[in-house]
């Protein structure tokens, strides 16, 4: 099973989509800061594309655990983010409320510091990239593909 987090309206065909809102129309309508309705390791791939940006801090962290806790070991985690350190996507838009820089996945990647701050998850990052998404050069994401180690 795959899951599609923040689907809005681009719902993704293989995938179960999630969104927080009905009028979406998605195959599951639920607050992801209270928690995925799947089992542990249960699922093959998360799918997070412009998603982690709009769960609010303080929450990020839960958030990104309870990914790691449905994904199966060496399931496929997938987040695509506007990266805050180059352009100005991350901040343009007034319903971002976290932001996401290359450092970030240090927390979920590095043991010294996830031992510090007590986070459970642990992903290896395979690739991470940034994209420049407009033409003027303004707006860049950062595209992670991670795998879940358990």
């Amino acid at each position: 099973m795959k899951l599609n987090l923040g689907s809005g309206f681009r719902s993704m065909v293989g995938y179960q989509n999630i969104d927080i809102q009905a009028r979406c129309n998605p195959d599951l309508v639920c607050d992801v800061t209270d928690g995925l309705p799947y089992d542990e390791s249960s699922i093959d791939e998360v799918r997070a594309w412009d998603f982690l940006e709009h769960i609010p801090l303080g929450k990020t962290v839960n958030v990104i655990e309870e990914i790691w806790r449905v994904l199966k070991p060496g399931g496929l985690f997938e987040s695509y983010t506007p990266d805050a350190e180059y352009g100005q996507g991350a901040f343009q838009d007034p319903t971002h409320v976290s932001f996401w820089v290359e450092n970030s996945w240090l927390y979920y990647s590095h043991p010294a510091y996830r031992d510090l701050y007590g986070i459970r998850a642990e992903f290896y990052p395979i690739d991470m990239k940034r994209i420049a998404t407009d033409e003027e050069g303004r707006v860049y994401h950062l595209h992670v593909k991670a795998t879940a180690k358990k």
